[in-house]
């Protein structure tokens, strides 16, 4: 859209000094005229834009307008690419891929810019083909309005067939979520992506409502899991994995290879299949009803294999 690129030109300006058409053309992906004509249209809103002929010409904006701006910062920008950089992986969106790449180009010309505070790696966050397909398929639904029909299997394995209004995407813990308004329960709901069996974007379109990103809370109809404090004892790997991903209360050496930690940890398979996945590096010290429900839980598993 004509306005994207307008602003995206006025950023690109605010961080370079001078950047030629023909760059401005391949990097928005017009003609060198269209780059012309939106010239114009700045110069037209007042916004102080000037030419250099020659070899090491460009188009440039006035210094004086870049210190009294008041739009993106390069510090700005520099933390929002830092942010999504790790994240370019998850984006089958080839229009997300293209902005990210426009805001980084933005960058690279600032030697200031070059070395981060901050780095964040997300290299070994991968999702599988078909949820990044889906992620693709939404994306284009949601800025169509497009209705979508969904099979959906609940928490409970329940298998229901949804027909949903989509509005935002939610990227959280390594899972994607999709928020959109659910027909049937003609309430707003929040659908998991990999519970999703079956994904068809229906050609039908919808008035979008009034909506809001959601605060990401359990659904309503699921009671809060019961919360218990385990003691566990951990070795070092175990103690790692504690650290990153439990509400730890306490923890402290037993030896030098062992550590004592107090844990809080919900008493459900969420809670059991955590410390399963803890393997040989934790033991439950504690004897207690989560040690009660994870040895049942055990047992079951245990059952299917003889």
């Amino acid at each position: 859209m004509k306005i994207e690129r307008l602003i995206g030109i006025v950023m690109l300006l605010l961080q370079r000094e001078l950047v030629s058409a023909n760059e401005m053309a391949l990097m928005f992906e017009v003609s060198k005229r269209t780059i012309y004509r939106d010239m114009e249209t700045l110069s037209m809103a007042k916004i102080p834009i000037y030419t250099m002929p020659g070899v090491n010409g460009g188009i440039g904006i006035m210094p004086t307008y870049k210190v009294d701006k008041r739009l993106l910062t390069t510090e700005d920008l520099t933390t929002i690419v830092t942010s999504l950089s790790g994240f370019e992986q998850l984006f089958s969106s080839q229009e997300i891929k293209k902005t990210l790449l426009k805001m980084q180009n933005m960058l690279k010309s600032d030697q200031e810019n070059t070395d981060h505070l901050i780095s964040l790696d997300f290299s070994n966050v991968t999702g599988k083909k078909e949820i990044n397909e889906h992620v693709e398929e939404l994306h284009l639904a949601i800025k169509k309005h497009q209705f979508v029909r969904i099979s959906y299997n609940d928490r409970d394995g329940n298998e229901t067939n949804r027909m949903v209004e989509p509005y935002h995407l939610l990227f959280r813990n390594r899972y994607w979520y999709l928020q959109g308004y659910s027909v049937e329960r003609e309430d707003f709901r929040t659908f998991k992506l990999s519970r999703i069996l079956h994904l068809d974007v229906l050609p039908e379109t919808f008035i979008p409502r009034d909506f809001v990103v959601k605060p990401f809370n359990p659904p309503k109809q699921y009671p809060a899991f019961e919360m218990l404090e385990v003691d566990l004892l951990l070795d070092r790997t175990g103690r790692e994995q504690i650290i990153e991903r439990a509400n730890v209360i306490d923890i402290k050496p037993e030896d030098e290879s062992y550590f004592l930690a107090k844990v809080i940890l919900p008493n459900h398979e969420a809670g059991y299949r955590f410390l399963l996945n803890l393997g040989k590096h934790a033991t439950i010290k504690s004897q207690n009803e989560f040690y009660d429900g994870f040895v049942a839980y055990l047992e079951d598993i245990q059952m299917k294999y003889q």
